[in-house]
């Protein structure tokens, strides 16, 4: 609990040490203006000629999308295609400039539309081949995913509903520590930036505006409300396996159990993870790769995925 808060309070005690510089989209090269109009911007396959199933895969809050390249290449490699979804503010094709600027208008309904692009264009592949379609997420990559069942559930144009078969959660941010709520004092300045303390081969941004951080609350609230309604747990409760590790700075493994609990998915299976020592100077909440869990922990997460996905 102290090494999340300090965590947290390290965005905020550090945060006049540097700051970026503002841009507008004037300051942009004519490519990257073209770039941030570009309605495929968030979606990149890796497609087989006859996949065994389509899966979507989507990141946490200013996580680098490249840094879920393993999780990519386990999907891959087992005959999946994967569409990887980069969220509003994180996407790869844009400079820092750009992907900042674009950072600092996401919103939650953003997002929301983000995965819902990115899931929608996943089950096109999948219903055209015939194949299962599963969705894949990380932090607040899993919250949307969780949150996507939802919204789907409630489509009025049933054509418009898709067939999620199975989920896989990764440290979902469906329900923060308290430590994580530390910057919402802050939500008079939402125009600040805070410096990022993620190493930088897992951050998308060096800096993140404090307007994310709310959206995401926004999220997390907005979600659980839902969830609490009885055609909403119906539509949560598809076959899902939950990676936590018990000691996550930012999101509560006893809040996702419980959720899991309080909310009867019968279909959910929690399952707690560790490090291997090769990893052990890592944050908790990143279990995405052999990098951050560890060489054995992330044998032993991989296959436990595969064999749940494959079992479908």
């Amino acid at each position: 609990m102290r090494a999340a808060a300090a965590l947290v309070l390290a965005f905020v005690t550090t945060a006049c040490a540097s700051y970026p510089a503002d841009v507008t989209r004037d300051d942009l090269s004519d490519q990257q203006r073209q770039a941030l109009d570009d309605a495929a911007l968030g979606l990149d396959w890796q497609q087989h000629p006859d996949p065994d199933a389509i899966v979507a895969l989507v990141h946490g809050l200013n996580l680098d999308p490249a840094a879920m390249q393993d999780m990519q290449k386990l999907l891959f490699d087992a005959g999946m295609d994967v569409l990887s979804v980069s969220l509003t503010g994180h996407a790869n094709a844009l400079n820092d400039d750009a992907r900042l600027l674009q950072f600092q208008d996401a919103t939650f309904a953003g997002w929301q539309a983000d995965i819902s692009q990115g899931v929608q264009a996943a089950a096109q592949r999948a219903e055209s081949l015939q194949r299962p379609l599963y969705v894949v997420g990380f932090s607040l990559g899993g919250l949307l995913s969780a949150d996507y069942l939802v919204q789907n559930s409630l489509q009025t144009d049933r054509a418009e509903v898709v067939d999620v078969e199975r989920l896989v959660l990764l440290a979902p941010a469906i329900s923060l520590k308290w430590s994580s709520y530390l910057l919402y004092p802050l939500q008079i300045f939402p125009d600040i930036y805070l410096p990022s303390v993620a190493p930088r081969i897992y951050r998308a941004n060096d800096y993140a505006p404090v307007s994310a951080y709310l959206a995401l609350y926004e999220g997390v609230n907005n979600f659980n409300e839902l969830a609490e309604q009885t055609a909403n747990r119906q539509a949560l409760n598809i076959p899902a396996l939950v990676f936590m590790h018990p000691r996550d700075e930012l999101v509560s493994s006893g809040g996702v159990r419980d959720f899991i609990a309080e909310r009867q998915l019968s279909e959910w299976q929690y399952i707690e993870v560790e490090k291997s020592e090769d990893a052990a100077d890592v944050l908790n909440h990143l279990i995405i790769g052999p990098h951050s869990l560890g060489g054995d922990a992330w044998q032993s997460v991989s296959g436990q995925i595969l064999d749940f996905l494959r079992d479908s």
